[in-house]
């Protein structure tokens, strides 16, 4: 284990700080020169903030504080000064001589090592191959999980002579699982995030082994996973719902972790999530891989064929085996079904996708693992995409009801932040970002920048703008997690965790507080947004997982190159 310390202590030093915390609650990397520039304080007997640049040591803003609010997520009594006047250059803030605040960094490039790092983390979560230093730099690794020959489980069911091989994918998560489900979603974000800036990104380098290639870096880092996944669809077009051991291992590196791996059954949301995104992914990689993007396109089609005739095939964990389900208690797949014929129609253009997607209502929700239906909302209300006007109409105004009150929130509560009371749970921090990208996806409609503004302050908070005034990307920020659940980062014997990760983030759920485990309870009652801890045993709120940083590269990736100049989507 990296620390050599009771969790007694740990959880005494939750949250421990890498530097000084002078108190304000602003984003640790900076801002953008026209973005929104909110910091939050605690209740204090003053009037106004005066911001003086570092370089002259000169006063150049004063900003009058808010007056005093409750935010009920922490219990705490704040308030807020608007600093969006200050351009290009380094700042502190300061109250009645005393400085509050870390340093304040403006300008435009502020998000672009961050982005950056968020998406080159997911070559770090690449199964069955070795990470060499030339690409992974000291978080180099050995190759772990070939996966060449796969079990079906429970091996009680198994034909005879039946494996498999289904190598590559991306790790989930802080385990060595791969699963469909949570590819689907986090293949999709970060392909939209490619179809909206598109010029941008393909001039990205990752530096990853396919960096030479023809075809931009971040395809080919989603062409490793979108590869395994096409190896999980059954030959009757079905597809299997994950590929793990029977159980969890310990925290060790990958090539440690021998034990059997095993594909579960088929499930209709597997085959639906994967219906989805090989629609979309025909598109993009065809200019690329002309045979890939048909081979896309039909695995897309029979895997839809397959979910139509196995309406309601749920996953169901089977006895002996503890690794993850991705399958919320009452599921309905129709929101599965929304998506997956909303892809298939841009690409194909046949009715009988527009059937299914005419008998389906829009969720109200941002979109999850769980809930996938936003999502089609997002490529219904795209005009580009081909639908007709009233359900482009119809689309555009679900997003627009729930882009505005996400809006409401960012203006009118006391830290200024658009998060819905539903949004602590396990992922909050996922759930934030997504709503950040609910609001980008109002901006790129609309052009208000209200909406953007939402966006800005959802970044804001998981980069430090929240009570705990941490920023929850690794090696992103002044004090960040620094043991987060996650078995490489634990196991490698490298101090630092593998940057560019964004930890779960706090709730109330405390699902990991139990003998043997997260032993003393950091849950804060009632301050869900206190409720967090650095320690790898929680992961309930410091382990991390592919859908989760998705959301964080586009967020991040979007605001940096709007503050730079690119086009609307």
């Amino acid at each position: 284990m990296r620390h050599l310390i009771t969790l007694i202590i740990m959880a005494t030093l939750a949250n421990a700080q890498t530097t000084k915390s002078f108190g304000a609650k602003i984003n640790q990397l900076g801002y953008g020169e026209q973005a929104k520039k909110i910091l939050v304080y605690r209740d204090i007997d003053a009037q106004a903030v005066e911001f003086r640049d570092l370089a002259s040591g000169k006063a150049v803003l004063t900003a009058p504080l808010s007056a005093p609010a409750a935010w009920e997520h922490s219990g705490e009594m704040v308030r807020k000064a608007d600093f969006s006047a200050l351009k290009k250059g380094l700042y502190a803030a300061y109250i009645n001589g005393a400085r509050i605040s870390d340093n304040i960094v403006v300008q435009n490039n502020a998000y672009e090592g961050l982005f950056k790092s968020a998406l080159k983390w997911f070559y770090y979560q690449r199964a069955s191959t070795a990470l060499s230093p030339e690409f992974a730099g000291k978080w180099a690794r050995a190759a772990g999980h070939p996966d060449t020959s796969v079990y079906y489980y429970p091996e009680s069911d198994m034909p005879e002579g039946w494996k498999i091989s289904s190598p590559k994918g991306w790790y989930d998560a802080g385990d060595y699982g791969k699963y469909i489900v949570n590819s689907g979603i986090s293949v999709f974000t970060i392909l939209e995030f490619y179809e909206h800036f598109e010029k941008e990104l393909q001039k990205l380098t990752l530096n990853i082994p396919e960096s030479k290639s023809k075809t931009p870096d971040i395809l080919e880092e989603v062409r490793w996973n979108l590869d395994w996944m096409l190896t999980m669809q059954d030959s009757d077009g079905g597809v299997y719902h994950k590929l793990t051991t029977a159980r969890f291992c310990g925290h060790i590196m990958p090539d440690m972790d021998t034990a059997k791996r095993y594909v579960v059954m088929k499930t209709t949301p597997a085959a639906l999530d994967f219906a989805a995104v090989m629609a979309q992914a025909s598109r993009i990689y065809k200019p690329f891989d002309a045979k890939f993007s048909q081979r896309a396109l039909a695995a897309a089609e029979k895997a839809f064929e397959w979910a139509s005739k196995n309406p309601f095939v749920l996953f169901k964990q089977p006895e002996g085996m503890n690794t993850g389900g991705y399958h919320p208690n009452g599921e309905t797949v129709k929101d599965e079904f929304l998506w997956a014929a909303t892809e298939l129609y841009i690409s194909t253009k046949k009715k009988v996708y527009m059937q299914t997607i005419d008998s389906i209502p829009f969720g109200p929700h941002a979109p999850w693992w769980g809930d996938v239906s936003f999502l089609a909302v997002y490529r219904l209300a795209d005009s580009k995409n081909g639908f007709n006007k009233n359900l482009t109409k119809a689309a555009q105004d679900t997003l627009l009801v729930l882009a505005n009150n996400l809006s409401e929130l960012t203006k009118n509560s006391a830290y200024g932040l658009p998060i819905f009371k539903e949004n602590w749970v396990w992922g909050s921090n996922s759930a934030i970002a997504n709503n950040g990208l609910v609001l980008l996806h109002a901006y790129y409609l609309t052009k208000d920048k209200n909406y953007l503004d939402g966006a800005q302050r959802a970044l804001d908070y998981l980069l430090g703008a929240n009570p705990l005034d941490i920023s929850y990307v690794t090696g992103h920020g002044n004090r960040v997690p620094m043991d987060p659940h996650h078995r490489p980062s634990e196991a490698d014997g490298i101090f630092e965790p593998v940057p560019g990760m964004l930890v779960g983030g706090p709730h109330e759920g405390g699902q990991d507080i139990k003998p043997g485990n997260c032993e003393v309870n950091y849950v804060q009652k009632g301050k869900p947004a206190l409720s967090y801890i650095d320690h790898n045993c929680s992961y309930a709120s410091n382990e991390v997982a592919i859908n989760w940083n998705a959301p964080l590269v586009y967020l991040a990736g979007a605001l940096h190159f709007l503050n730079n100049g690119a086009k609307t989507p």
